[in-house]
């Protein structure tokens, strides 16, 4: 066994999923940002967690209206998902440009996204300051599919995408 920095070894835990994480100011603004650090955690109740710089825009509205949702973007939406990664909440609207599709939300004001696999809306449950991140944990309480949504995205890192797709041969059962 090699040892290795910790930088390499995050390295090879790609690929991840690639969630956006919509938000709204008390105002109306909606915001969205592409995340990976985000994951269930808790079945009962139904948490979902999404770690997000405290510089972050997304942070600031989540912390200011204390509701979020999340959305599974399909390979149909990779370009605007770029376009959210790539272009900052505190410098301008991000919403127009990218060319999501918003859908209204049964229970939170932040909408979901159109074409998305998933959209969960969330409500703050807690969060905790990890350093540089904030790790927002949401209770769950909503969910929407899209069945005609595509496969979702994936990470691989260092700004490479693709879609989720698995040959039936290669995939593992117990």
């Amino acid at each position: 066994m090699k040892r290795i920095t910790v930088q390499q070894a995050f390295q090879k835990k790609y690929p991840e999923w690639i969630d956006l994480v919509i938000s709204r100011s008390r105002e109306g603004r909606v915001n969205a940002m592409p995340v990976g650090w985000s994951t269930i955690a808790s079945g009962s109740p139904v948490l979902y967690a999404v770690a997000i710089h405290h510089r972050h825009y997304t942070a600031q509205l989540i912390q200011e209206t204390k509701e979020f949702v999340i959305a599974a973007p399909s390979q149909e939406l990779a370009q605007a998902v770029l376009y959210c990664g790539t272009h900052s909440g505190h410098q301008g609207d991000k919403m127009g440009p990218s060319g999501l599709q918003l859908v209204e939300a049964a229970v939170v004001s932040a909408p979901l996204v159109a074409g998305a696999v998933y959209n969960l809306e969330c409500t703050l449950h807690a969060q905790h300051r990890t350093g540089d991140h904030i790790l927002f944990v949401g209770e769950v309480v909503a969910a929407h599919a899209d069945e005609k949504a595509g496969k979702r995205l994936l990470n691989f890192g260092n700004n490479a995408w693709a879609r989720a797709k698995m040959a039936p041969d290669s995939v593992f059962r117990f």
